[in-house]
């Protein structure tokens, strides 16, 4: 179980680390990621620590920079009564929770993976993220201009050679759904952005598309693929062959 955590936390942070503008090390195992406008900004903390306090205070000031929200996430296991507290009093409320999950590719079937139906396909979308952020824009409930600014930082991860690679499904030649997948060391595979839009939702889309995806991780030589859920999106996973690693509490911090 360690060692999988370990490969967690590495796939994690090759992947923000590829989307983020400025990285910084907080220390104690903490990191902060930075995406400006996407809104995607957080703080993770991966193991115990007795400088919360500090490591909370330094993370504010780099997104103070810009003016920034974030979250900071936590292992629920090291969320004691004494760190509930200083979040509570340096204002941090819990805004959710997530869960971290993990699928092992070798037992993963790839003959699973045919056509959805004849009016469906499924196309890499490196060289048209406009194609692939189009379905994130309403399943995340998000405007053209965020998800524009997030697609941006997919741009650049591409031209800084970050291993990604983006694919959308598509019905009668519109973009549905679309997700992420990120390679580590081309043996460790995470899928974020997984998003169908909303009036295709549970049909199944999503479902084909991370089946899909979850084979060609398999195909380039991944053997764990890695993603970090909602509460409500979990027993989707887990009919794929995700098992929960750990879960995690979401805390707020407002601008």
């Amino acid at each position: 179980m360690i060692d999988l955590i370990n490969l967690y936390r590495q796939a994690e942070d090759y992947f923000f680390r590829g989307i983020a503008s400025k990285c910084l090390e907080l220390g104690d195992g903490a990191n902060a990621y930075m995406t400006g406008g996407a809104e995607l900004n957080f703080i993770y903390i991966t193991r115990n620590t007795n400088a919360l306090d500090k490591i909370l205070i330094q993370g504010k000031q780099f997104f103070d920079q810009d003016n920034l929200s974030f979250d900071v996430i936590i292992p629920q296991e090291l969320c004691t009564p004494q760190m509930a507290d200083i979040l509570n009093t340096m204002g941090y409320p819990q805004k959710s929770k997530s869960v971290s999950m993990v699928v092992d590719l070798d037992r993963f079937a790839t003959d699973q993976t045919a056509g959805f139906d004849s009016e469906t396909t499924i196309k890499p979308n490196d060289d048209q993220l406009n194609d692939w952020m189009m379905p994130l824009i309403g399943a995340f409930e998000s405007t053209f201009e965020i998800c524009s600014i997030y697609a941006n930082t997919h741009t650049n991860a591409l031209k800084k050679n970050v291993n990604f690679r983006h694919f959308s499904l598509y019905k009668q030649e519109k973009p549905i759904a679309s997700i992420t997948l990120s390679m580590h060391d081309d043996t460790i595979a995470r899928i974020d952005d997984v998003g169908t839009l909303p009036e295709f939702q549970g049909k199944g889309y999503a479902t084909h598309l991370m089946r899909y995806v979850l084979s060609e991780a398999k195909r380039l030589g991944a053997r764990h693929c890695f993603l970090e859920s909602s509460d409500s999106g979990l027993g989707v996973y887990q009919k794929l062959g995700f098992d929960p690693l750990f879960k995690n509490n979401i805390y707020l911090r407002k601008a």
